[in-house]
């Protein structure tokens, strides 16, 4: 792991310069491309049906917007050249994350450790879950083998955790950028999906273990591409990407709206009923599959979980929510429905990219009611409101998570505008890449105001001890008095302290029944045997155990974060309302 903190500290302070530099070689891709070349014949024939309509996109005369499919033809060179630009966006990807992966403040979440255990399990030949553990959705196929791949190369851990995931979502941006490079050209994908990348709305998640969010992201990715990448409707795998649909289904059925839009109109372009039985056919395979697997392989599965509650009681009340919701989704500071401190940078892009979404909804007026229709554009933004209302109208929790889906849209639509602007009004090169560069350096300042991130409510220095050593400390304790198991007065956790003891600690919390029921079984076999067993939780959180006590010093305080006792029994956890079968 050596590898990951050699880099020097200069770099990460220099992070905003290195961006931009990645940025501009962006430009060396293809000057040729940075105009998106004319329309492949068979476009431009039924181009010639759109006369009532003025196309907007460039003073240069192009056809491509006005096809049925609205694709920018490039050629073989083109998208031979995308291999510079990969790497650059690979290199940007990493280097504008370290100073999370440097952070003192870095620790898994709770729903980050499971995911953690769940690729120790698959690491180990242990389980291959289908599911998050304790759900009937999150389909972890990807994500549990990628982090158990990572484990058996680097060891398990955080970092190897955070970069299993980080590779996954890489990926979906490898796709976005394919898939756009056929909207946009080549340079103009590669600036767009690099704004993508420095986004403050992926900073942490980009990176997060949670269930299926990074695998729907990179899945719809995927999705996009094969709808785009010949150029034609008539050559898209329906198929494949009716089964990448049912996929992104059981991931995260959120992430559907935003894919919604772009699945109807090249279906609808082509007006042929073997196109639409052939997605269905995708889609049914895949819903088959998976309850198969469901009803014979994970029937003995435990459902601890069911996610949130569907429909929304309040619509009209939860207007002012559902907007703060996205504002605080857009900043990507949130612990589940909470938001946390962000930096002067982070809030700054945030309302940038709130702004550029308002800017966007007076466009879409504008160009309906002077008929001056950008294809893409609508169907972008149809993916954004599509997006909006379904979390609007089907959830009843404003978890910003819940919109995630919303910000490759919002980035692409943007993408389309602002060239779209630069066309019609022939902007020099330089004048263009310099408004972008202006908005990448304000992006590449904010991902280095993420080493302050925390979803706990203390924040650590350079000189206190890192989140990592504390967690450690608590840990190292409780196996210095010989306890290899522990209930947590606390919710979740239960997971950090198994996952970062790589299970030499097996912990539970209040409940007899949790994701993972082997824990809770664990512990209390060794609550029945008479094995000494911890009880920790965080400072400030006791909920009354100094008076239940015999002896309150016997609470070890660890760096003002965690407590420690030792000696539980369960008579003692009864009244600190634990629970047990029968």
């Amino acid at each position: 792991m050596h590898v990951f903190w050699g880099l020097s500290g200069k770099l990460v302070n220099v992070i905003a310069t290195v961006l931009l530099g990645t940025a501009m070689s962006g430009l060396a891709v293809s000057t040729a491309s940075a105009e998106p070349p004319s329309a492949s014949p068979d476009s431009q024939d039924k181009g010639e049906t759109m006369e009532a309509i003025v196309v907007t996109g460039s003073r240069i005369s192009r056809r491509d917007y006005q096809s049925d499919s609205p694709i920018v033809t490039i050629d073989q060179s083109s998208l031979a050249a995308a291999g510079q630009p990969t790497l650059d966006r690979a290199i940007a990807t990493l280097v504008s994350r370290l100073p999370q992966l440097r952070s003192p403040n870095l620790l898994l979440e709770g729903d980050e450790c499971i995911l953690g255990l769940m690729g120790m399990h698959v690491a180990q030949g242990r389980d291959f879950p289908l599911f998050f553990y304790g759900q009937k959705y999150g389909l972890s196929i990807v994500e549990a083998p990628s982090a158990a791949l990572s484990f058996l190369i680097f060891g398990a851990g955080v970092v190897p955790l955070k970069v299993a995931m980080l590779a996954i979502w890489f990926a979906g941006i490898a796709f976005y950028f394919l898939a756009f490079a056929r909207v946009l050209g080549t340079a103009r994908s590669f600036w767009t999906t690099l704004a993508l990348v420095l986004m403050p709305a992926w900073a942490a998640t980009s990176m997060k273990a949670w269930s299926g969010y990074i695998t729907a992201f990179s899945v719809t990715a995927v999705a996009f591409y094969l709808m785009t990448r010949n150029g034609t409707t008539r050559s898209v795998p329906w198929p494949v990407v009716g089964v990448l649909t049912g996929i992104i289904y059981f991931s995260q059925p959120l992430w559907l709206p935003s894919l919604l839009p772009i699945v109807l109109f090249f279906l609808g372009s082509d007006r042929k009923l073997s196109n639409w039985l052939a997605y269905g056919s995708g889609i049914l395979s895949v819903m088959l599959v998976v309850t198969g697997i469901q009803r014979f392989w994970s029937a003995s599965s435990v459902e601890s979980w069911i996610g949130p509650r569907a429909g929304n009681r309040h619509p009209l009340a939860s207007v002012p929510w559902l907007l703060n919701q996205t504002r605080v989704n857009l900043t990507g500071s949130y612990y589940f429905g909470t938001a946390v401190q962000t930096g002067r940078f982070t809030t700054t892009v945030a309302y940038l990219w709130l702004g550029v979404l308002g800017l966007a909804t007076v466009m879409q007026a504008y160009r309906m009611l002077t008929r001056r229709c950008l294809v893409w554009s609508h169907l972008l933004f149809a993916s954004i409101c599509l997006t909006l209302l379904a979390n609007w109208v089907l959830l009843d929790w404003r978890d910003p998570r819940y919109v995630l889906a919303l910000n490759v849209p919002l980035v692409f639509l943007a993408g389309v505008e602002f060239f779209d602007l630069t066309d019609r009004y022939r902007v020099p090169i330089r004048r263009w890449a310099a408004a972008l560069a202006v908005v990448l350096t304000l992006e590449a300042v904010s991902m280095s105001e993420f080493a302050n991130y925390s979803y706990l409510w203390w924040t650590n220095t350079r000189d206190s001890p890192s989140e990592t050593q504390s967690i450690r400390k608590v840990i190292g304790y409780m196996r210095s008095r010989g306890v290899t198991h522990a209930v947590t007065m606390n919710a979740l956790l239960q997971w950090p302290i198994t996952f970062y003891s790589r299970e030499t600690v097996i912990a539970r919390w209040k409940p007899d029944r949790d994701r993972y029921p082997a824990y809770v079984n664990e512990v209390d076999r060794a609550l029945n045997n008479g094995e000494t067993v911890a009880i920790v939780g965080y400072v400030g959180y006791t909920y009354g155990l100094e008076r239940m006590v015999s002896d309150p010093a016997a609470i070890v305080n660890v760096d003002g974060k965690y407590f420690v006792y030792i000696g539980a029994d369960r008579d003692l956890l009864r009244k600190a309302g634990f629970e047990f079968p029968g």
